[in-house]
């Protein structure tokens, strides 16, 4: 699948359905709860002449790849970290819910995932199906971002910029928060807890357990936490300084996208206000990628696949395109260079003889299909009294997903393995 990616909602618009279909085979999507808010919100937005709202929302819920995984809303994780739950690693994965600790009949443990909420609602709206608490969630929206007023936060946090501390730009604004962030005062934890507006009733055990835990910095005490305070810090405070504009209401929103970024490897956007504010917080390990840099990779992708004989396109993109094809040079290779095993292309080179050829007829397929099916329906709840365990820890995880046999010019799988799916009554 590839390295997880971040993507707003104007770049997946920008694609075509091809270029979007190849971005999903060679990414694993993370998609924030902010992009599904945005995409529904376009049933409020007026649209050329000759389409609909709703389809432009079906259009942007196909384009989304089936791989994708959304991830959970940043204020459960931030909540819960301060609630002194165990913390979430921020080391590029998806932060997923919804899982089932299930017990395997031959004792091991499993996790299993039904299809996700959103990745119904996604195949509802490519449909044109939307429920009535959707288009007033939309509405909703787009009248909360225009009436939007960030004064108050502007004020709550303006004094704490030194007034003999020189500050010309957004990398030192970030420097300066950085910096700020260090501090083991109280009446930082504070600030941090007021203008993330965490419920009153829980700031005070918040700050026992702060206490308790020696009065470390905010780094140390709350990581996740911080970094979703170090966004908010650097748009307010950015806009005071005029770094950011303070007329485009969409800023707060773009921004929200941040938050999710220690859960990704790479941020992909052609957003001017993301181009200039994600790279602040990069880790080493990952990359920001601009949309007019990934697309003609893309294009050059689909063009060598596009120059494949019939039959081997007939195999269907689950088949033929494991890898990226080892020869080429571009922003998605550079990706897996960086992102994944090292031996990628050395593997690609490989299996490309092999798997653009069409696999002779093998008996076991439908008995590991069954063998599957039986694994998850035999599974049970665990015992009481027996400890959860971590994603980590378990033998293995079922995820359900629903995928198109067809994407754009594109067929995801051939008409045997669908077939073979209908007699198997495999939900994909």
């Amino acid at each position: 699948m590839g390295p997880v990616t971040i993507f707003d909602k104007s770049a997946l618009q920008a694609l075509s359905m091809d270029e979007s279909v190849w971005l999903d085979a060679f990414t694993m999507g993370n998609v924030t709860p902010l992009f599904y808010v945005e995409t529904l919100a376009d049933l409020e937005k007026s649209v050329k002449a000759g389409s609909t709202p709703e389809k432009v929302v079906g259009m942007l819920a196909h384009k989304t790849g089936f791989h994708a995984v959304p991830n959970v809303y940043h204020r459960s994780i931030m909540l819960a970290e301060l609630a002194g739950e165990p913390p979430i690693p921020m080391d590029g994965r998806p932060v997923i819910g919804g899982g089932v600790p299930r017990l395997n009949d031959d004792g091991t443990t499993a996790i299993h995932f039904d299809e996700f909420p959103e990745a119904a609602a996604l195949n509802r709206w490519q449909n044109g199906e939307f429920e009535e608490i959707e288009r007033a969630a939309a509405k909703q929206w787009r009248a909360d971002l225009a009436a939007q007023n960030t004064e108050e936060q502007i004020q709550l946090v303006k004094n704490i910029l030194p007034i003999s501390v020189k500050i010309s730009n957004l990398v030192q604004l970030k420097e300066f928060i950085d910096k700020f962030c260090e501090t083991t005062d109280r009446h930082v934890l504070q600030l941090v807890l007021q203008l993330l507006d965490v419920p009153e009733r829980g700031r005070p055990i918040i700050m026992q357990r702060w206490l308790d835990a020696g009065s470390p910095s905010l780094e140390k005490f709350a990581p996740y936490t911080t970094h979703v305070f170090k966004v908010d810090l650097l748009y307010y405070l950015g806009m005071l300084r005029g770094f950011i504009s303070d007329v485009r209401k969409s800023n707060k929103a773009d921004l929200a996208y941040l938050y999710y970024l220690p859960f990704s490897m790479v941020f992909l956007s052609g957003d001017k206000l993301h181009a200039s504010t994600v790279p602040l917080f990069l880790r080493p390990d990952q990359s920001f990628v601009k949309l007019d840099e990934i697309e003609p990779a893309l294009q050059e992708i689909d063009a060598h696949y596009d120059a494949l004989p019939d039959e081997v396109k007939a195999l269907g993109i689950m088949r033929i395109a494991g890898y990226p094809p080892a020869h080429m040079d571009n922003v998605i290779t550079q990706l897996w260079n960086k992102h994944m095993r090292p031996d990628w292309r050395e593997i690609s080179k490989q299996e490309e003889a092999g798997r653009f050829k069409p696999r002779e007829e093998e008996p076991e397929d439908k008995d590991f299909i069954k063998e599957i099916n039986k694994k998850h329906d035999t599974a049970v709840d665990l015992p009481d009294g027996m400890e959860v365990p971590s994603v980590d820890d378990v033998q293995h995880v079922m995820l359900k997903r629903k995928m198109p046999v067809q994407k754009g010019k594109w067929r995801m799988i051939s008409k045997d393995v669908e077939e073979k799916i209908k007699e198997s009554n495999v939900d994909e």
